[in-house]
């Protein structure tokens, strides 16, 4: 059985790639089986992070001159990933007949992994719902700025209003203290509960490091095997807490029919 989790945010810029990449090394590196979809469409960049560039994206699957077997690339034992190409390409107008087909194809894999993490597009446009709507689970990655705040709320008031999503985990990124993400998080569900009938779960916290920058200057993810450091701490805590996150039921297609 696959546990299917979408990693989004309200807007770009507050690390929700970095989560997704450095969430996926973290579960791979504790025997999990995971597959990470970059499915951030206009901005696919997931293959940067992890200092790669496959041969074959989501693009070949669509255009039908690949299986979808052969566009997963083996990262290492436990982690493989399936790239969304890159921004020139023609999957920022794909239909919603190509989106479906691309989440059902995910049902032909001989071997299915234990965790499917999907980097969804920034803000709810319509390809970010279409694969959001298809995981079991949802994490929204916020910063404590207001703006961050704001886009997010946009993002869960579309997903509960128009695609009957109510169950999220946030992460608090570039955190100053644990205590002011947890007091950033307590702000946000407080102004989100006050007018939406969602469920947030705190799922925890990222430090603000200046690791973590180097990694993405240097295209190298900061959870390692020989990484024993605060940030590699940080991934793995809360890489053993996404199941704690409920299951959306939305009655649309999903990735795997479990």
């Amino acid at each position: 059985m696959t546990t299917t989790i979408a990693i989004t945010s309200g807007k770009g810029g507050v690390g929700k790639t970095t989560v997704a990449v450095n969430l996926a090394l973290s579960l791979a590196l504790q025997n999990k089986e995971t597959l990470l979809l970059d499915a951030d469409l206009g901005m696919a960049n997931a293959h940067i992070l992890l200092g790669i560039n496959p041969k074959y994206s989501l693009e070949d699957f669509v255009t039908g001159n690949s299986p979808i077997d052969k566009v997963i690339t083996t990262i290492n034992g436990n982690l493989k990933f399936v790239s969304g190409g890159n921004a020139i390409n023609n999957l920022l107008n794909l239909s919603d007949l190509e989106r479906h087909k691309i989440i059902k194809s995910f049902n032909d894999l001989k071997k299915k992994p234990e965790f499917m993490l999907i980097d969804v597009g920034a803000g709810a446009e319509s390809s970010s719902m279409t694969f959001m709507s298809s995981a079991d689970k949802i994490i929204v990655v916020i910063t404590g700025e207001p703006t961050s705040f704001i886009d997010a709320y946009t993002l869960i008031k579309t997903s509960f209003l128009d695609h009957k999503m109510n169950n999220f985990g946030i992460i608090i990124n570039m955190a100053s203290s644990p205590i002011q993400a947890k007091l950033n998080f307590d702000k946000f569900q407080s102004i989100t509960q006050k007018f939406l009938d969602v469920n947030l779960k705190y799922v925890g916290q990222i430090p603000n490091s200046q690791k973590i920058r180097n990694s993405i200057i240097s295209r190298t993810a900061v959870v390692s095997s020989k990484n024993n450091n605060i940030e590699t701490k940080a991934f793995n805590e809360l890489s053993s807490k996404l199941l704690m996150v409920e299951t959306n039921k939305t009655g649309s297609i999903k990735f795997f029919d479990n």
